[in-house]
């Protein structure tokens, strides 16, 4: 008697421990359920929480299993399990049809499984899709540049050549390059003897003039002056788009409790563009930046944060939140337009940095 009680009590206390992982995992699903809906990017802890508390639930479940002196028939824990590890191995098909059977049987998790399931096969698609057109736009930019600089050449010599015809028309050649000059010499007239008679002439006869021989000087070539040929510089400058504009949260909310989901006016953004949150960033009583969580990325103009990361930041002694956003270009590193103003959430009243 005295072991079926203790045995009794140990299967009490795995239940009431079953139940509050349960609660705990169903309050996890509904954060997920939350990025689902807007189509948002799942952040990696919230994964990794729920993940851990599906391995807690499956320990307490052997327990109880283990307790039990009767073997239990096929259920829909038992479909669930093999659905989680179907998912695992990425077979995320036949893990949906063994959630689908689990969810008929009632097993707590199993519909919210099979959501979480169809939504990672829906982004594994996109992400395929886009992939495919992000290549094919490559190939037309790589088609564009090709064009672009053969214009440019074929300008430059079209250029040279009209320097070059332009600069042979005057009177002096002009050539490029250098040109080393180079004298010629011409030969001198053999010296000439004068032979004078002995008497003198009958007629009287005027002085004569000595007339010089004329010496050719050597000449040189004239040295061509080299041309100088500028070849056009084509210069892009790029400029940045408008920053988003903001509908929530507005500024200077004072934050009690939950989730906040910012909110933007929607525009035709491109298919690699996103709406970025940018950093969130924490102020301290002391006015001190000593807090920050990396920026968030979506297509959709919503993206929601769960109430953790502000419960953290107040625990860390912040007084307030600071926030811009702006558009990037495949990430939210990568920024292709301004960033919007800086806006404040009060933790629990907005900082005054005047």
């Amino acid at each position: 008697m005295a072991v079926d009680a203790q045995t009794r009590e140990q299967r009490l206390r795995k239940q009431a421990e079953l139940q509050s992982l349960q609660l705990n995992l169903t309050s996890l699903r509904k954060q997920e359920s939350s990025y689902i809906s807007v189509d948002a990017t799942i952040p990696d802890l919230l994964l990794r929480q729920i993940s851990e508390q599906r391995q807690k639930i499956q320990q307490v479940e052997a327990d109880l299993l283990a307790l039990s002196d009767e073997p239990e028939p096929i259920s829909g824990r038992d479909l669930y399990w093999e659905g989680c590890q179907a998912e695992q191995v990425g077979d995320y098909k036949k893990a949906l049809k063994l959630y689908k059977k689990s969810a008929r049987a009632n097993y707590a998790d199993a519909a919210a499984a099979g959501r979480s399931v169809r939504y990672r096969m829906r982004s594994e698609k996109a992400k395929k899709v886009a992939a495919g057109n992000r290549w094919a736009t490559t190939v037309a930019a790589q088609t564009r540049g090709r064009l672009l600089a053969g214009t440019v050449a074929g300008v430059g010599l079209i250029l040279t050549v009209l320097l070059v015809a332009n600069g042979g028309t005057g009177s002096d050649t002009s050539l490029t390059g250098t040109i080393t000059p180079t004298t010629t010499a011409t030969a001198t007239p053999a010296e000439v003897i004068l032979i004078l008679p002995d008497t003198a002439t009958p007629r009287p006869s005027s002085t004569a003039t000595h007339t010089p021989i004329a010496t050719s000087t050597p000449t040189s070539t004239p040295t061509a002056t080299p041309t100088l040929i500028i070849t056009p510089t084509i210069t892009i400058t790029p400029t940045l788009r408008p920053a988003p504009q903001i509908l929530e949260p507005k500024d200077g909310l004072v934050w009690n409790d939950g989730a906040i989901v910012f909110e933007f006016k929607r525009q035709d953004l491109a298919y690699d563009e996103l709406y970025c949150l940018d950093t969130l960033r924490g102020f301290d009583y002391n006015l001190t930046e000593n807090w920050s969580y990396p920026p968030l990325g979506s297509k959709r103009p919503a993206i929601p944060i769960e109430a953790n990361v502000f419960r953290i930041a107040r625990l860390q002694g912040m007084q307030c939140i600071v926030w811009t956003a702006a558009i990037g270009k495949e990430t939210c590193n990568n920024l292709i337009s301004e960033s919007s103003e800086e806006r404040i959430i009060g933790l629990p009243r907005p900082c005054t940095f005047k």
